[in-house]
Protein backbone atom coordinates (compact mmCIF):
# COMPACT_ATOMS: atom_id res chain seq x y z
CA UNK A 1 0.00 0.00 0.00
CA UNK A 2 1.24 3.68 -1.17
CA UNK A 3 -0.34 7.18 0.88
CA UNK A 4 -0.66 9.28 -2.19
CA UNK A 5 0.19 13.32 -1.46
CA UNK A 6 -2.79 15.61 -1.44
CA UNK A 7 -2.51 17.85 -4.91
CA UNK A 8 -0.98 14.96 -7.09
CA UNK A 9 -3.06 13.74 -10.38
CA UNK A 10 -3.52 10.41 -8.53
CA UNK A 11 -4.85 12.14 -5.42
CA UNK A 12 -8.27 13.41 -7.07
CA UNK A 13 -9.07 9.57 -8.88
CA UNK A 14 -10.92 6.98 -7.42
CA UNK A 15 -10.73 3.44 -8.67
CA UNK A 16 -8.21 0.83 -10.82
CA UNK A 17 -6.24 2.28 -13.36
CA UNK A 18 -4.50 -0.51 -15.03
CA UNK A 19 -2.90 -2.91 -12.36
CA UNK A 20 -3.42 -0.50 -9.58
CA UNK A 21 -6.36 0.53 -7.39
CA UNK A 22 -6.92 4.12 -5.75
CA UNK A 23 -8.88 4.37 -2.83
CA UNK A 24 -9.82 6.72 0.21
CA UNK A 25 -8.93 4.68 3.59
CA UNK A 26 -10.00 7.23 6.86
CA UNK A 27 -8.58 10.60 5.56
CA UNK A 28 -5.95 9.31 3.29
CA UNK A 29 -6.19 8.51 -0.46
CA UNK A 30 -4.14 5.30 -0.73
CA UNK A 31 -2.92 3.17 -3.95
CA UNK A 32 -2.19 -0.78 -4.00
CA UNK A 33 -1.54 -2.90 -6.71
CA UNK A 34 -3.99 -5.35 -7.67
CA UNK A 35 -2.54 -8.93 -7.32
CA UNK A 36 -2.13 -10.66 -10.60
CA UNK A 37 -4.25 -14.34 -10.96
CA UNK A 38 -1.65 -17.26 -11.03
CA UNK A 39 -1.30 -18.87 -14.44
CA UNK A 40 -2.76 -22.03 -15.04
CA UNK A 41 0.03 -24.42 -16.39
CA UNK A 42 -0.72 -25.54 -19.64
CA UNK A 43 -1.13 -29.44 -20.35
CA UNK A 44 1.50 -30.53 -22.42
CA UNK A 45 0.15 -32.79 -25.05
CA UNK A 46 1.82 -36.53 -25.47
CA UNK A 47 3.58 -35.36 -28.56
CA UNK A 48 5.42 -32.85 -26.65
CA UNK A 49 5.93 -35.15 -24.03
CA UNK A 50 7.26 -37.88 -25.94
CA UNK A 51 9.81 -35.33 -27.33
CA UNK A 52 10.79 -33.92 -24.15
CA UNK A 53 11.50 -37.25 -23.25
CA UNK A 54 13.46 -38.47 -26.15
CA UNK A 55 15.61 -35.78 -24.67
CA UNK A 56 16.03 -37.05 -21.08
CA UNK A 57 16.97 -40.76 -23.32
CA UNK A 58 19.39 -39.08 -25.27
CA UNK A 59 21.24 -36.71 -22.90
CA UNK A 60 23.24 -38.74 -20.64
CA UNK A 61 25.41 -40.20 -23.75
CA UNK A 62 25.61 -37.33 -25.63
CA UNK A 63 26.68 -35.46 -22.70
CA UNK A 64 29.54 -38.06 -21.32
CA UNK A 65 30.83 -38.19 -25.02
CA UNK A 66 30.75 -34.39 -25.99
CA UNK A 67 34.52 -34.64 -26.80
CA UNK A 68 34.09 -37.51 -29.37
CA UNK A 69 30.98 -35.49 -30.49
CA UNK A 70 33.30 -32.40 -31.45
CA UNK A 71 34.99 -34.47 -33.96
CA UNK A 72 31.90 -36.48 -35.47
CA UNK A 73 29.46 -33.49 -35.84
CA UNK A 74 32.21 -30.44 -36.50
CA UNK A 75 31.70 -29.83 -40.14
CA UNK A 76 27.31 -30.06 -39.33
CA UNK A 77 27.91 -27.87 -36.33
CA UNK A 78 30.13 -25.09 -38.08
CA UNK A 79 27.70 -24.66 -40.56
CA UNK A 80 24.74 -24.46 -38.94
CA UNK A 81 26.34 -22.04 -36.21
CA UNK A 82 25.40 -24.41 -33.50
CA UNK A 83 27.73 -26.77 -30.96
CA UNK A 84 28.37 -30.15 -32.37
CA UNK A 85 26.34 -31.63 -29.37
CA UNK A 86 23.19 -29.52 -30.37
CA UNK A 87 23.84 -31.05 -33.54
CA UNK A 88 24.18 -34.57 -32.49
CA UNK A 89 20.87 -33.92 -30.45
CA UNK A 90 19.22 -32.40 -33.62
CA UNK A 91 19.71 -35.54 -35.79
CA UNK A 92 19.21 -38.21 -33.05
CA UNK A 93 16.03 -37.10 -32.04
CA UNK A 94 14.42 -37.86 -35.39
CA UNK A 95 16.56 -40.93 -36.00
CA UNK A 96 18.25 -42.41 -32.42
CA UNK A 97 14.75 -43.04 -30.18
CA UNK A 98 13.09 -46.25 -29.95
CA UNK A 99 9.53 -47.08 -28.71
CA UNK A 100 6.29 -45.04 -27.98
CA UNK A 101 5.97 -42.64 -24.80
CA UNK A 102 7.00 -43.17 -22.04
CA UNK A 103 9.18 -46.70 -22.92
CA UNK A 104 11.66 -44.73 -25.03
CA UNK A 105 15.18 -45.84 -25.57
CA UNK A 106 18.32 -45.53 -27.59
CA UNK A 107 18.39 -47.34 -31.21
CA UNK A 108 21.58 -48.42 -30.80
CA UNK A 109 21.03 -49.53 -34.21
CA UNK A 110 20.35 -45.93 -35.73
CA UNK A 111 21.52 -43.53 -33.50
CA UNK A 112 24.66 -41.96 -35.23
CA UNK A 113 28.12 -40.16 -33.26
CA UNK A 114 29.30 -39.04 -36.40
CA UNK A 115 27.57 -38.09 -38.91
CA UNK A 116 28.69 -36.61 -42.57
CA UNK A 117 29.18 -36.84 -46.65
CA UNK A 118 32.21 -39.80 -46.84
CA UNK A 119 31.38 -43.00 -47.68
CA UNK A 120 30.52 -44.91 -44.57
CA UNK A 121 32.85 -48.57 -43.54
CA UNK A 122 31.06 -51.23 -44.98
CA UNK A 123 30.10 -54.68 -43.44
CA UNK A 124 32.09 -53.88 -40.48
CA UNK A 125 32.83 -56.97 -38.22
CA UNK A 126 34.74 -56.80 -34.36
CA UNK A 127 35.69 -58.83 -32.09
CA UNK A 128 36.92 -58.52 -28.21
CA UNK A 129 40.12 -60.22 -27.23
CA UNK A 130 42.24 -59.36 -23.83
CA UNK A 131 43.43 -56.15 -24.16
CA UNK A 132 41.69 -54.93 -27.60
CA UNK A 133 38.79 -54.45 -30.12
CA UNK A 134 39.71 -55.75 -33.83
CA UNK A 135 37.72 -54.20 -36.36
CA UNK A 136 37.44 -55.26 -40.08
CA UNK A 137 35.61 -54.05 -43.09
CA UNK A 138 34.96 -54.78 -46.45
CA UNK A 139 36.45 -52.60 -49.55
CA UNK A 140 34.47 -49.45 -50.95
CA UNK A 141 33.00 -50.74 -53.96
CA UNK A 142 32.18 -47.21 -55.13
CA UNK A 143 35.80 -46.12 -55.29
CA UNK A 144 34.79 -42.30 -54.50
CA UNK A 145 36.30 -43.08 -50.09
CA UNK A 146 39.81 -42.00 -50.07
CA UNK A 147 41.99 -44.53 -49.37
CA UNK A 148 43.80 -42.17 -46.74
CA UNK A 149 40.54 -41.62 -44.64
CA UNK A 150 41.44 -42.83 -41.15
CA UNK A 151 38.75 -44.22 -38.79
CA UNK A 152 37.72 -42.87 -35.84
CA UNK A 153 36.52 -45.04 -33.13
CA UNK A 154 34.00 -44.70 -30.10
CA UNK A 155 33.49 -47.62 -27.38
CA UNK A 156 30.80 -46.41 -24.96
CA UNK A 157 30.50 -48.16 -20.96
CA UNK A 158 26.54 -46.87 -20.22
CA UNK A 159 27.29 -49.20 -16.48
CA UNK A 160 30.06 -46.64 -15.67
CA UNK A 161 29.42 -43.54 -18.05
CA UNK A 162 32.64 -43.53 -19.58
CA UNK A 163 33.75 -43.34 -23.11
CA UNK A 164 37.35 -44.45 -24.70
CA UNK A 165 37.85 -43.13 -28.44
CA UNK A 166 40.53 -43.30 -31.02
CA UNK A 167 40.56 -39.95 -33.67
CA UNK A 168 43.23 -41.21 -35.83
CA UNK A 169 43.40 -44.61 -36.50
CA UNK A 170 44.29 -46.94 -39.45
CA UNK A 171 43.08 -46.09 -43.23
CA UNK A 172 40.41 -46.99 -45.02
CA UNK A 173 42.53 -49.25 -47.68
CA UNK A 174 43.87 -50.75 -44.44
CA UNK A 175 40.33 -52.62 -43.76
CA UNK A 176 41.36 -53.60 -40.31
CA UNK A 177 41.85 -51.48 -37.29
CA UNK A 178 42.31 -52.48 -33.72
CA UNK A 179 41.96 -50.49 -30.87
CA UNK A 180 44.08 -51.49 -27.70
CA UNK A 181 42.58 -50.61 -24.18
CA UNK A 182 44.14 -51.85 -20.98
CA UNK A 183 42.43 -55.22 -19.75
CA UNK A 184 41.43 -53.90 -16.86
CA UNK A 185 38.79 -51.74 -18.89
CA UNK A 186 37.50 -54.97 -21.21
CA UNK A 187 37.01 -57.64 -18.17
CA UNK A 188 33.40 -57.86 -17.07
CA UNK A 189 32.63 -54.44 -19.15
CA UNK A 190 29.87 -53.59 -21.61
CA UNK A 191 30.79 -51.55 -24.31
CA UNK A 192 28.55 -50.07 -27.33
CA UNK A 193 30.78 -49.52 -30.69
CA UNK A 194 30.93 -47.40 -33.19
CA UNK A 195 33.40 -46.47 -35.84
CA UNK A 196 33.22 -43.88 -38.91
CA UNK A 197 36.04 -43.12 -41.14
CA UNK A 198 37.33 -38.74 -41.10
CA UNK A 199 39.52 -37.14 -44.04
CA UNK A 200 42.31 -35.70 -41.82
CA UNK A 201 43.03 -32.78 -43.88
CA UNK A 202 39.46 -31.08 -43.75
CA UNK A 203 37.91 -33.09 -40.50
CA UNK A 204 34.89 -34.40 -43.07
CA UNK A 205 33.59 -37.58 -41.52
CA UNK A 206 30.82 -40.52 -42.59
CA UNK A 207 27.97 -41.06 -40.78
CA UNK A 208 28.87 -43.68 -37.63
CA UNK A 209 28.86 -47.53 -37.61
CA UNK A 210 26.96 -49.32 -35.05
CA UNK A 211 28.96 -52.34 -34.70
CA UNK A 212 27.19 -53.94 -31.92
CA UNK A 213 27.41 -54.59 -28.11
CA UNK A 214 30.37 -56.36 -26.22
CA UNK A 215 30.69 -57.75 -22.84
CA UNK A 216 33.54 -59.92 -21.77
CA UNK A 217 33.18 -61.93 -18.97
CA UNK A 218 35.51 -64.76 -19.50
CA UNK A 219 38.51 -62.95 -20.75
CA UNK A 220 41.55 -63.38 -17.91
Amino acid sequence: MAILQEGTVLAGIRGKIGNITIYQWKNKVCARMIPSKPRKKKVRTILQQAQSNKLKVLSPLLNVIAPFLRTGFKQIAANQYITANNAAKSINLLTGIKGEFPEQEINWDTVLVADGELIKPENVSVTASENAFNFTWEQDETGIGSPSDRTIILLYNKTYNRFHANYSGARRDELKDTFFLDPFYIKHHTYEVFIAFKDVMSDEVSKSVYCGRFTNEDKT
